[in-house]
């Protein structure tokens, strides 16, 4: 069951960048990375079977990726972000999504309050 399933849910949701942090290092360092990136690859199928990864991409031209997560708080955010294996390994950017819908009902409001405000051209 999902933490925070149910009537009270709120679904919150992030897009997740990884960038992978390229350095050389000495063999046995770098397989205990590349295991750490096979152990966040298997959490990723975890957290896609719970529902809390939406879409999961690699990106074709570097190491990284993109995920979608829907959570119920930022604590249950930073709580699976920081219990990712690739931790260490990334550089992430995490940014908060919203519905178009939400976008479209402030750019309404924005223009009925625009519209109202005084026209510095027009001489009272």
């Amino acid at each position: 069951m999902l933490i925070g399933a149910g009537a009270n849910y709120c679904a919150m949701l992030f897009l997740v960048t990884d960038t992978v942090r390229l350095e050389f290092v000495e063999p046995k360092v770098a397989i205990a990375q590349m295991k750490m990136l096979q152990q966040t690859f298997a959490t990723y199928q975890e957290l896609k079977e719970q529902g809390k990864i939406k879409f999961a991409y690699a990106f074709a031209d570097s190491p990284g990726g993109i995920i979608i997560l829907d959570v119920a708080s930022n604590e249950e955010l930073q709580q699976v972000l920081f219990l990712l294996p690739s931790m260490p390994l990334v550089q992430r950017i995490v940014r908060p999504l919203t519905e178009i819908k939400s976008v479209e009902g402030v750019v309404t409001e924005l223009e009925t309050i625009v519209s109202s405000m005084p026209n510095p051209e027009q001489k009272s």
